[in-house]
């Protein structure tokens, strides 16, 4: 991912959960209308997951616990 979307990603998980929720359907529903199918991206979704995880397993991203990542989050 690049800034941007770090950036913007650190500011959903700020959100309340209901806040974070309508974003989650509203992103989805976004990909939806835009003629894709649910199989279409479930698929994306899958792909995407693999790659994560062989990035990862490849040793091209460090994974980090979650509560590091919370501390982090909260320095900001």
């Amino acid at each position: 991912m690049d800034a941007r979307v770090d950036h913007l990603l650190l500011e959903a998980l700020a959100l309340a959960p209901e806040e974070r929720s309508l974003v989650a359907l509203s992103l989805l529903h976004s990909l939806q209308s835009d003629g894709a199918t649910d199989q279409a991206v479930t698929e994306s979704w899958v792909s995407e997951a693999r790659r994560r995880n062989e990035d990862i397993t490849d040793g091209r991203t460090k994974a980090v616990p979650v509560e590091e990542f919370r501390n982090w989050f909260n320095s900001l």
